[in-house]
C-alpha cells in the first residue's frame, strides 16, 4: 500500500480508479448518516487496511489490461501504430518521414515498407512499426529525461483502469442509490414531502456517481489519452536527448 502511494504512477493510475469506486457509497452513508461518520470513516479503514482497496485496484488493473485489445481493435489498431503507418496516420508527412528515418538509423535492421508495399503487406508494416515502438518505449523509460511522456502513459493508465473497474463501480453506485431510497422511504414513511436534505444529497450523489461511470467512463474516454501518449512517444523522436547521444556517438 505504502509503495502504491508513493509511487507516482501507482497512485494516478491504480490507486485513484479504486478510490473513486467506492467513493459514492461512502460519500453517500457520510451525508445520510452523519452520527456515524466516524464509524464509517473507520470501517473505509479497516478496508483499506485489509487490502480490500488494493484488491480493488488490482481487479481494474488486470481488467484494463484486458480490455485493452479489444479497445485497439475497435480503434483500428494501437495508437502508436496508426500513427507510423502512412494509411491511417494523422501527422502530417514531413513529421511522419522524420519519425521513420530517426528510428530506422537508431534500430539495427529495421526498415519501414514504401507506401506500395505497406498497403499489399499491412501485416508486416505492423510489425514493424511495433518493433520500432517497443525499441522507442525502452528508450524513453528515463521519467526524469521524458516527464510528457511519463505524464502521459500515467494519464492513459488512469483512464484505462477507471474503465476497468468500471463493472465493480457501476454495482457499488446502484447499491448505494437503492439504499438511499430505502433510508428516505422508511425515514418519511413514504411521504416525499418529508423526505430529508440529507436523503436527497446522498440520493444526488449516487445518482451523479451512476451518471459519471455510465456515460463519461466510455472507451472514447480513455481513446483520448491512448492517443496522446502515442503521440507524446513518438515525438520523442525529436528529443535533443536523441540528438546528443547520435552527436557523441560520432564523436566516438
Amino acid at each position: 500500500m505504502l509503495e502504491s502511494i508513493l509511487n507516482p504512477y501507482d497512485r494516478k493510475a491504480r490507486l485513484y480508479p479504486a478510490l473513486l469506486a467506492i467513493a459514492v457509497p461512502v460519500i453517500a452513508a457520510l451525508i445520510i448518516t452523519p452520527a456515524y461518520s466516524d464509524q464509517i470513516v473507520n470501517l473505509a479503514s479497516i478496508a483499506v487496511a485489509l487490502g480490500f482497496l488494493m484488491l480493488l485496484s488490482s481487479l481494474g488493473r488486470e481488467r484494463g489490461r484486458r480490455i485493452e485489445p479489444c479497445l485497439f481493435k475497435k480503434w483500428g489498431g494501437t495508437p502508436t501504430t496508426q500513427l507510423l503507418l502512412r494509411s491511417t496516420s494523422s501527422l502530417d508527412n514531413l513529421t511522419l518521414e522524420r519519425y521513420r528515418q530517426f528510428l530506422e538509423t537508431r534500430i539495427s535492421g529495421l526498415r519501414f515498407l514504401d507506401a506500395e508495399v505497406e498497403s499489399a503487406n499491412l501485416k508486416s508494416a505492423v510489425e514493424v512499426c511495433e518493433s520500432s515502438v517497443k525499441w522507442l518505449r525502452e528508450k524513453t523509460r528515463d521519467t526524469k529525461m521524458f516527464p510528457l511522456i511519463f505524464s502521459e502513459n500515467t494519464n492513459y493508465g488512469f483512464r484505462r483502469n477507471l474503465l476497468g473497474v468500471k463493472p465493480i463501480a457501476l454495482v457499488l453506485s446502484i447499491v448505494s442509490l437503492l439504499a438511499v431510497s430505502c433510508y428516505a422511504w422508511i425515514g418519511s414513511g413514504g411521504d416525499v414531502l418529508k423526505v430529508s436534505v440529507q436523503s436527497w444529497l446522498a440520493g444526488a450523489v449516487s445518482f451523479v456517481g451512476l451518471f459519471f461511470w455510465i456515460f463519461v467512463v466510455t472507451p472514447g474516454f480513455v481513446r483520448t489519452t491512448a492517443f496522446a501518449y502515442a503521440t507524446a512517444l513518438l515525438a520523442a523522436c525529436d528529443s535533443p536527448h536523441f540528438v546528443l547521444v547520435q552527436q557523441e556517438a560520432k564523436i566516438e
